[in-house]
């Protein structure tokens, strides 16, 4: 998918000067002629590697170059078979001996085990300069309140095992000697409810409003961070 067809599409994100569209948008406004490692780039399944809004494969066609990284063994012999460099292991132990301009973890950290070991992992791999982004969910969102009203629960994707707000994110990575640069919001929450019934309509259409006047309750949280000197 190309830029302007991206522009197109009815996802924002928000920051202190006004809405924006998308958070692959968002994430593009880094890569540009870097060194990258994306990690958990096979995002879950090997169909999503064909896709143009693949995030992998939008990187290495706009950076200077790129590792990916994901513990999907199958999913990775198959993207070095088709030309792409990428490593099987795992983001919270994994050694690659060499550091990056840029690391990419797009809606990642939420599946994760230890977030400690994996912020140790990302310092140890991120050069003094560079940066390191990251997206997830973010759980003061209208239509998690909205479901809990109707479904009696906020439904979470069955592998996620957190959730983080900009406060939270803040104080953990405080504990790694990091600090967050550029903190950013995506309103991407109609991709969930393509498929509902039109009693959606209104509760999307609330959410829509809501999330213009206070971006913070948008469904993606998107953060740029930088370690401490």
């Amino acid at each position: 998918m190309g830029q302007d067809q991206l522009r197109n599409t009815n996802i924002y994100f928000f920051c202190e000067t006004g809405a924006h569209k998308d958070k692959i948008l968002w994430i593009r406004r880094f890569i540009k002629g870097k060194k990258v490692l994306d990690l958990g780039c096979v995002r879950h399944n090997i169909e999503e590697t064909y896709k143009d809004i693949w995030l992998h494969g939008i990187i290495k066609n706009e950076a200077e170059s790129v590792l990916g990284v994901d513990y999907l063994e199958h999913e990775v012999n198959e993207l070095n078979k088709r030309g792409f460099n990428v490593v099987c292991a795992n983001v919270e132990t994994m050694e690659l001996n060499e550091k990056f301009e840029l690391i990419v973890a797009g809606d990642l950290i939420e599946h994760l085990n230890n977030f400690g070991l994996f912020l140790e992992r990302v310092r140890c791999h991120l050069q003094p300069e560079g940066t390191f982004i990251l997206t997830t969910p973010n759980p003061i969102n209208v239509m998690r309140f909205l479901n809990v009203l109707q479904r009696g629960k906020a439904g979470a994707n069955s592998e996620h095992t957190c959730w983080f707000t900009k406060q939270v994110l803040s104080q953990l990575l405080e504990r790694y000697d990091m600090y967050i640069d550029e903190v950013d919001y995506v309103d991407d929450t109609y991709q969930y409810y393509k498929n509902s019934t039109i009693l959606w309509k209104p509760f999307l259409l609330l959410n829509y409003i809501i999330t213009r006047i206070r971006h913070q309750f948008a469904e993606t949280i998107c953060v740029s961070i930088k370690l401490k000197q």
